[in-house]
């Protein structure tokens, strides 16, 4: 089958003729705004904390409402990066170096319209990147068996490497917590129940929604509890956002270059908005003419880092619609929404269900058209949520954990499951354990289990069918480099060293 054919992007269309498809964009994309906006309320947790209403819905109305979500909580922590210098998602770290010292010159209005201008750009590139190269890696991956899908599992899994802040061994715990909890219920393959010590609630397996609710959401008002009181946020007036045209034809090469990196970056497992807005920020400070005024209200300070943490969006999406990585926590939370909706995200996904990968791809265009319309109307309003009393704010998260959890199979077991996992999450983030990292275990695990089985029962048993295949060769070498490389570096280094001394 060519993926790559005028049918693919067209075959969805037909699905926009129905108002609640643009309905689920707006609302989506607005409600993902205001989370970002509000320092804390990451994009992971905003994704988590609604994937719950998204049920019960078409799955294209479901996705469209995702991707506006998703599209809306990147793009909203940068105005209070700027406002406050309170990043409100950590992709926008890197905003706020120039965007609040312009805040400070009374240039707010004006560093939250070159942002919004510089995120659609970055998001609409990303867009055009997934269209085109999506296609061609589902192409090349339907060549894949069991042997090729349980090692690019278990790629996924070593994953963990990356995203764990900085501790390589508390990541693997994390991750390990995550496939125990994976394997509870009944085994796909031989039917038999494990792990469900009596409760019947658990023969169908912890369900990753209320998991996901709890680390994230639950666990990060707790963690805001905690800090009551602790950040000063200042509130600073916003006038003049729309930027004159001059000043937006100025920036074509950083947006250009910046989305490039952004794109590249996503799409690299484990990297994600915030490595793409820090390593955007550091290249546009080494190659661009106005790099030495950088960090103390310059244009291109803003531009470079939400070009790209927007035009990662679509990159990490590559990896999840052909392979089924989720690279990030965000693109996780998606992935868990499509398991959910009875998708499994690869190569099959492209030729069984190509209009829906179709309306992916105009979904996503159409949701960063409609954060740039709502950016530029609406970014005054949205700075002053930055205000809000964290009495009121807390309370009514709270509320929507709850909802969300109890929503998903209306059980008030999974609210327990919430809370249980709330304590969990706000436990592991004490002690410095990443919550990605059980989420990606926990989703990748029955993955992997099942693939793993799959190709051992069609080799006979022969586990040297993992090593004789080149693709899966390739991979397990890959994931020997993640896992191993590090370790291999130092080792190197000290012989290199010691025989320099010598």
């Amino acid at each position: 089958m060519e993926f790559l054919s005028l049918e693919l992007y067209t075959a969805g269309l037909h699905f926009f003729t129905n108002p609640l498809v643009w309905l689920a964009l707006f609302t989506g994309t607005f409600i993902g705004i205001v989370f970002g906006a509000l320092p804390g309320l990451t994009a992971t947790m905003t994704l988590a904390v609604f994937v719950p209403f998204s049920f019960g819905m078409d799955m294209v109305i479901a996705f469209a409402f995702l991707l506006g979500l998703y599209k809306g909580a990147v793009y909203g922590g940068s105005i209070a990066a700027i406002i406050a210098n309170i990043p409100g998602t950590p992709s926008a770290i890197a905003t706020g170096l120039d965007g609040y010292a312009m805040c400070r010159q009374g240039n707010a209005g004006k560093a939250i319209g070159i942002a919004t201008i510089a995120s659609a750009i970055g998001g609409l590139f990303s867009v055009f990147i997934l269209a085109i190269f999506a296609p061609v890696v589902a192409s090349f991956a339907l060549r894949f068996s069991a042997q090729e899908f349980a090692t690019i599992a278990l790629f996924g899994i070593s994953i963990i490497a990356f995203i764990s802040p900085g501790n390589l061994v508390k990541g693997l715990i994390a991750g390990v917590l995550g496939l125990m909890i994976g394997v509870v219920g009944v085994d796909t393959i031989s039917a038999h129940q494990r792990f469900v010590f009596g409760q019947t609630e658990l023969v169908e397996g912890i369900d990753i929604i209320p998991v996901m609710i709890g680390v994230y959401g639950l666990a990060e008002m707790f963690t805001q509890i905690m800090e009551k009181g602790v950040k000063e946020r200042i509130v600073q007036r916003v006038t003049d956002i729309v930027p004159d045209i001059s000043e937006i034809l100025r920036l074509w090469a950083t947006y250009i270059r910046c989305s490039i990196i952004g794109v590249f970056v996503g799409a690299i497992p484990g990297a994600g908005g915030s490595i793409a807005g820090i390593v955007a920020y550091g290249q546009e400070k080494r190659f661009s003419s106005s790099g030495t005024k950088m960090g103390t209200g310059c244009l291109q300070g803003v531009a470079a880092p939400e070009a790209a943490n927007n035009a990662s969006t679509g990159g990490a999406l590559i990896p999840l619609l052909t392979l089924g990585i989720p690279g990030d926590p965000m693109t996780a939370v998606l992935m868990a929404a499509l398991i959910i909706q009875g998708l499994r995200p690869g190569p099959m996904l492209f030729e069984e269900q190509m209009p829906f990968v179709s309306s992916i791809f105009i979904s996503a265009s159409l949701a960063v058209l409609f954060m740039l319309l709502i950016g530029l109307v609406g970014a005054k309003y949205f700075a002053r949520l930055i205000s809000l009393p964290e009495e009121y704010l807390i309370p009514a998260i709270l509320l929507l954990c709850l909802i969300g959890a109890y929503g998903t199979r209306n059980w008030l077991f999974d609210v327990l499951i919430l809370v249980i996992f709330g304590v969990i999450g706000f436990i592991l983030r004490r002690c410095g354990f990443s919550p990605a990292c059980l989420c990606l275990g926990l989703i990748l695990g029955p993955i992997f289990e099942s693939d793993l089985r799959r190709a051992m029962i069609l080799s006979g048993g022969d586990w040297s069918t993992f090593i004789t295949r080149p693709i899966s060769f390739t991979v397990l070498m890959a994931t020997f480099l993640v896992l191993f490389g590090p370790f291999l570096k130092k080792i190197i280094k000290k012989i290199f060293l010691s025989g320099k001394q010598g």
